[in-house]
């Protein structure tokens, strides 16, 4: 019973200060969620299709989504292993697309974190 209470106040006080550091970057988070459940949306959130580099980045994200939706059931027939593949493909680029939406939203003017020296 110690141990347990012991546990449940170190994850606690862990896990705690998680919410107020969240607080900070919420459009950033919601934008990474957002991605990480379609590839692309983060960019288009981000305002990225303004520009041809982040063009060619939402096209390649929907271009492996749909790769990998037609590899997966395509390489299902053929056994265990190879539908690693196409599974693999799906989750390289959703963290790809949610990773890369959250560092760009980051860099939006209202995320950015200005103090005195800033204003």
């Amino acid at each position: 019973m110690k141990k347990a209470i012991a546990l449940i106040l170190a994850v606690g006080l862990l896990a705690g200060p998680v919410g107020t550091a969240l607080a900070a970057d919420r459009v950033a988070v919601t934008h990474a969620s957002a991605s990480a459940l379609v590839p692309g949306l983060g960019q288009i959130l981000n305002n990225e299709q303004a520009t041809w580099k982040g063009r060619a980045k939402i096209f390649t994200m929907l271009g492996l989504e749909l790769g990998g939706l037609i590899a997966t059931p395509a390489l299902a027939r053929s056994g265990f292993p190879e539908v690693l593949i196409g599974i693999g493909m799906l989750a390289v680029n959703h963290i790809w697309s949610a990773s890369d939406a959250y560092r760009n939203a980051l860099e939006l003017p209202e995320v950015r974190m200005t103090g005195p020296v800033g204003r």
